[in-house]
């Protein structure tokens, strides 16, 4: 009997996790379409990251980790190098930041 009522929670929560997901999703992307002219900022965001993301891709070694696919391995020093290249970009924006700020 108890077992029943635990798979019918998993289930409604299930359901419940797919439509957050859905409308997680969904909204923004009518949001968007509303107003382009406001997205264009993110827009450009989300394509200097993409960006960021293939030049790490393209510098990433293949040179496959122990256990693990060549594809997955580049993948993998790709993300570990747009991290270190993204931590860059923040410390040098927050150099700028104040740089600017005492010229003021």
């Amino acid at each position: 009997m108890s077992e029943n009522l635990i798979d019918i929670g998993m289930y409604i929560t299930y359901g419940l996790l797919a439509i957050a997901a859905a409308t997680s999703i969904i909204f923004p992307i009518i949001h968007f379409a509303k107003d382009i002219s406001k997205a264009k900022g993110t827009l450009v965001g989300i394509a200097i990251l993409a960006g960021v993301v293939l030049i790490a891709y393209l510098i990433s070694s293949s040179e496959p980790y122990e256990g693990v696919s060549a594809m997955a391995s580049r993948w993998i020093s790709a993300g570990i190098t747009s991290v270190f290249f993204l931590a860059g970009l923040a410390i040098l924006a927050a150099i700028f930041t104040e740089v600017v700020k005492l010229f003021r």
